[in-house]
């Protein structure tokens, strides 16, 4: 009887066990799972700029190119595009609910560093520079694009995130620059100058945050949740010298859905 109990206990302690062994295996898996992690190659990847406003005539053209750069085949991997909504045409009538003075400071900065005595829309920078031709060339491409070194970027479900930059140039004092992007965004204007339009958007910056500070070219933190919706989001990612807009290095990607789940 004494040795039955035995083997009953033992088997009792067998399966406890083997379910404690699976509910790990399952915790590990799902934080593997809901884990992102993005990567660029050491050689540059241009991220591509476009200051754009619902207030100006002339931007859905350049709108709807931005979109049509959701189905290039080198998306992230040979360029990581962002869309920053300006706010000084809000006064011609109608107010851009995705613009940002700071994204119009941003803009006036960069032109700053390039010398350049103005700023319009739409405007579009590639790797920090000037980059007119983009209604002739469709996407951009670099096949001489310098080895910068890799940036990598890891975020988890609760949108906390680490981030490092492998420099092949030994930069120091650099910043990490993560903005979440939203897709799939479309606005009825009903004031002016594009009254009565339906304008879809998309890679629109719809948060922007700047982590300095690092050592060794590391950076931990977290991404909050955007106040504006969206079908689906994106992130990227650009290392730039402290103080400076010109990218060193950029990368990117698509979010999944369980991304801010698990946010307190």
């Amino acid at each position: 009887m004494r040795n039955l109990t035995n083997r009953i206990n033992a088997m009792t302690s067998i399966i406890k066990s083997a379910k404690l062994a699976a509910v790990v295996l399952a915790v590990s898996f799902s934080n593997l799972v809901a884990s992102q992690e993005f990567t660029s190659s050491d050689a540059q990847v241009p991220l591509i700029e476009l200051y754009t406003s619902e207030g100006c005539s002339s931007c859905p053209p350049a709108d709807k190119w931005m979109s049509t750069l959701k189905s290039h085949e080198s998306l992230w991997n040979g360029f990581v595009p962002i869309a920053l909504h300006v706010d000084y045409w809000d006064y011609i009538g109608w107010d851009d609910p995705f613009a940002s003075r700071e994204y119009s400071q941003r803009q006036r900065q960069i032109a700053a560093e390039y010398d350049e005595r103005t700023v319009y829309t739409p405007g579009v920078r590639k790797a920090g520079e000037e980059w007119r031709s983009w209604r002739l060339w469709g996407a951009p491409t670099d096949d001489d694009a310098p080895v910068v070194g890799k940036l990598k970027v890891s975020i988890d479900q609760a949108g906390s995130f680490t981030a490092e930059f492998d420099s092949q140039a030994g930069d120091g004092d650099l910043q990490l620059n993560l903005a979440v992007l939203g897709l799939d965004l479309s606005t009825q204007v009903t004031r002016g100058e594009n009254q009565g339009k339906t304008l879809d958007h998309d890679f629109v910056v719809l948060g922007l945050s700047r982590f300095s500070g690092a050592q060794m070219n590391t950076w931990s933190g977290s991404i909050e949740r955007p106040s504006i919706d969206a079908s689906r989001y994106a992130i990227a990612a650009w290392v730039s010298k402290k103080g400076r807009t010109t990218p060193v290095q950029a990368t990117g990607g698509y979010l999944t859905s369980q991304i801010w789940q698990s946010a307190p």
